[in-house]
């Protein structure tokens, strides 16, 4: 099985600007334990997060939240390169004078918490704004700490999705009538039945399709199989249970869906890196540090 999660540690602040891939681009399932904000610049694909498909192309802005499982699929060749500025953040630190703004944490508030609300803002009538304010915090590294400048550019950001959010809010509507693709409806019923024995057959009968099709059609639109993603979507129930709960690890591996104990131990080492009673442990012991 081919890698399928990375975790980014929590740090208060981490910037990649402008990074250029033109070829062999690995997009990878994962999750984050603070927020990511990515702003294209260029590149074609698409963006699966909360069981939803977003497509990538110039000023599309997107909020991750924390612990949200998402991919970015993204076809790259020297003709159609994939330009981006990623940045990770922890909300607490970050967010922590946006009371000064009170319409700003309104919004940031829901980017942060609620499920439903759009995470994909078309944001290419701000290009040009928000190209300059990037480069500009970009250059501000050069000579200055990013503390301050960083509660700016986050600042900046999202007063420019309140400035489209009426437009977004039209949008979301409007996106009710799209048909969804398939393979949104594909991982809305793997989210109903993952903690179940995976069963090609009564997907493909339920969604009326054949399991040929289903197999290939996801594929197509995420550049993901099947059992690789209802394999992450296990694993990452599995470390939230691991942090959260004293359940034994037996226990947990069964109520995520795997048969054994000792495949669960398995996948859960080939995807994370590490067994589930040392992943345990190190939560614990980051957590007694705070």
């Amino acid at each position: 099985m081919n890698k399928l999660f990375e975790q980014i540690d929590l740090k208060p602040f981490d910037w990649v600007y402008r990074r250029v891939s033109v070829r062999d681009f690995q997009g990878f399932y994962h999750w984050h334990q603070g927020c990511e904000l990515l702003f294209v610049y260029r590149g074609k694909g698409r963006v699966i997060v909360n069981q939803q498909t977003y497509e990538i192309k110039k000023g599309m802005l997107f909020f991750f939240q924390p612990f949200q499982l998402h991919r970015v699929y993204v076809e790259v060749s020297p003709d159609t390169p994939y330009e981006r500025s990623i940045m990770h953040f922890d909300p607490l630190t970050l967010g922590k004078n946006l009371h000064l703004f009170p319409g700003i944490q309104v919004l940031f508030n829901q980017l942060q918490n609620n499920v439903n609300d759009l995470q994909a803002f078309n944001l290419d009538n701000y290009f040009q704004y928000i190209s300059e304010v990037c480069e500009v915090f970009n250059n501000s590294l050069q000579t200055s700490s990013w503390e301050e400048h960083s509660q700016l550019l986050l600042l900046q950001l999202l007063t420019c999705i309140r400035l489209n959010y009426s437009e977004v809010q039209q949008d979301s509507f409007n996106k009710n009538f799209r048909a969804p693709y398939y393979s949104e409806r594909i991982m809305k019923w793997m989210e109903d039945h993952y903690t179940e024995p995976f069963d090609l057959g009564r997907l493909a009968d339920e969604l009326h399709l054949s399991k040929g099709y289903v197999s290939k059609i996801f594929k197509r639109e995420t550049g993901s199989n099947l059992t690789g993603y209802i394999t992450i979507r296990r694993i990452k129930q599995a470390c939230q249970l691991l942090q959260l709960t004293h359940k034994p690890i037996e226990l947990i591996g069964e109520s995520v869906g795997f048969g054994s104990t000792s495949h669960f131990i398995q996948m859960f080492k080939k995807i994370i890196g590490t067994t589930p009673l040392q992943f345990r442990l190190s939560q614990q012991m980051q957590h007694k540090k705070k």
